[in-house]
C-alpha cells in the first residue's frame, strides 16, 4: 500500500484512555502499530503508568506520559473535594500544558480514543497546539450528563470522528454524523487451533465484569446450566467493575456451588492460553457496541454467543457463525449456550465460518486503508511540511 505524504502529516499520535490491557487502550496501541510504516514518527500518548506502557515500548513505539488524577471528588463529599481538588486541578494543567508543547515541538494528527476523562485535556491540547484532532468513539452512546458534555466537547474541538458500527453511527446526535465516519476496528487473522473433544466443553467470558457487560448474567446462565444436568466448564476473563459487584458474584457462586464449574481467572496480559481452551465465547452484554473480544474470538476460529444489541449484529451472523439473543433473555442464552456445548460439529462449522467472515470484516489493511483516507482530508499543516521529518 503507497500512501502519498505530499503535504500530509508525518506524525501521528494516539491518546489513549487508560493504561490497563483492556479493549480501547489495546485499540490505540495497535492503531499506531499498523500505521507506523506510514509516518514517520508515532507516539501514544497515556495519563498513567500501567502494563500498556511496557507492551508499548516491547513494541518500539514511542511514549509520552502525564499522570492525570482521578479521585472521585463529587462522590466524596466537600471535605474531600476541598482537600483534593489543587492535586487534580495540577495534573489537568500539567497534562494539556506538557502535550500542547509536545504537539507544538513537533506537530501531528492527534487521534483520542474514547468518551473518558483523558477527552476534554487531550482535545484542549491538540487545540491551542493548531494540530487536527480525530475521536474513535469506543463505548455506547448514553444519555448522561458526563456523555453529552464529552459530545458536545468532542463537537467543538474535534475534525472527524470513527465510530465502530453502523449502529453506533446511527445513534449519535445529529450534530456528530455529519463529521463522522464508520471504520471498524482490525485484528489479526489466527490460525484456526483443533480442539481436544475428550475434554468438558470450555467457554469463556472476557470483559470487565460489571453489568453492562452482563457478569450477572452470565452467572444466571451458569446456574441453570448445572441445574439442567450439563457438565462445563465456564471462565470468566478480566477486571471487576466493583469490589462491590466482586463480592456479589463470589457470593452467587458459592450459594449455587458452581466453583466446579466457574474458574476466575482475572486479568490476563496473555489471552492465548485463555482462547486456546475456549470451545466458544459467551457475551451477555446489555449494551457494546463494537467488543473487541468478539473479533478476537473470530479471528481465532472460536464461535460467539452473545446479545443481539448495538454493533454485534455486525459482526455475528446469526446461525452461521454463532447465535444471537435478545439482551437479558436468561432463557434464550441458555438454550443457546446448550446447543453448542452438546454439539462439537456445529461448534467447529460456526468457528471456521467466523474465521471467514473475520478475513474481511477485521482485517488490518482495510483499517489502514480507511485511516489513511480519512487523514487524507484532514487540512495539511501549515507550509506542508507535516512538522518536518523524523
Amino acid at each position: 500500500m503507497v500512501f502519498d505524504r505530499t503535504g500530509a502529516w508525518r506524525r501521528l499520535y494516539s491518546a489513549s484512555p487508560w493504561s490497563n490491557l483492556t479493549g480501547a487502550p489495546i485499540c490505540a496501541l495497535e492503531h499506531l502499530c499498523v500505521l507506523r510504516p506510514f509516518f514517520d514518527e508515532v507516539c501514544l500518548v497515556l495519563n498513567q503508568p500501567g502494563e500498556l506502557e511496557d507492551r508499548a515500548r516491547s513494541e518500539g513505539i514511542p511514549v509520552w506520559k502525564s499522570d492525570l488524577l482521578f479521585r472521585g471528588l463529587r462522590q466524596g463529599g466537600i471535605g474531600r473535594f476541598v482537600s483534593g481538588i489543587g492535586a487534580v486541578a495540577r495534573s489537568r494543567l500539567s497534562y494539556v500544558s506538557g502535550l500542547t508543547r509536545q504537539l507544538r515541538r513537533a506537530p501531528g494528527i492527534l487521534h483520542v480514543h474514547a468518551l473518558a476523562p483523558h477527552l476534554p485535556y487531550a482535545l484542549l491540547a491538540g487545540r491551542l497546539a493548531g494540530v487536527p484532532c480525530v475521536v474513535t468513539i469506543h463505548e455506547p452512546i448514553g444519555n448522561t450528563r458526563e456523555t453529552r458534555m464529552d459530545l458536545r466537547v468532542v463537537q467543538c474541538l474535534a475534525a472527524l470522528v470513527v465510530f465502530l458500527s453502523e449502529h453506533m453511527a446511527q445513534s449519535s446526535p445529529a450534530f456528530l454524523q455529519h463529521k463522522g465516519v464508520v471504520i471498524p476496528n482490525h485484528a489479526e487473522l489466527l490460525e484456526v487451533q483443533t480442539k481436544t473433544p475428550a475434554r468438558r466443553p470450555c467457554f469463556v467470558m472476557a470483559a470487565r465484569m460489571g453489568r453492562r457487560k452482563g457478569v450477572d448474567l452470565f452467572l444466571d446462565i451458569c446456574r441453570r446450566l448445572k441445574e439442567s444436568g450439563l457438565d462445563f466448564e465456564a471462565c470468566l476473563v478480566g477486571e471487576w467493575a466493583t469490589e462491590e459487584i466482586r463480592q456479589q458474584s463470589m457470593a452467587f457462586l458459592a450459594a449455587n456451588e458452581l466453583e466446579v464449574h466457574v474458574s476466575i481467572m482475572g486479568m490476563r496480559n496473555d489471552m492465548e492460553p485463555v482462547y486456546a481452551q475456549a470451545d466458544f465465547l459467551l457475551l451477555p452484554s446489555r449494551r457494546d457496541p463494537f467488543p473487541r473480544v468478539i473479533m478476537e474470538a473470530m479471528c481465532r476460529g472460536i464461535p460467539v454467543v452473545a446479545s443481539r444489541v448495538d454493533g454485534i449484529p455486525e459482526m455475528v451472523e446469526d446461525g452461521v457463525t454463532g447465535l444471537l439473543v435478545e439482551p437479558e433473555d436468561v432463557e434464550g442464552f441458555v438454550v443457546a449456550v446448550a446447543r453448542l456445548l452438546r454439539d462439537p460439529d456445529l461448534r467447529a462449522r460456526m468457528g471456521a465460518a467466523g474465521h471467514k467472515r473475520a478475513q474481511t470484516l477485521f482485517a488490518p489493511e482495510s483499517y489502514v486503508k480507511a485511516m489513511l483516507e480519512l487523514y487524507a482530508s484532514l487540512p495539511p499543516p501549515r507550509g506542508g511540511v507535516g512538522g518536518g521529518g523524523s
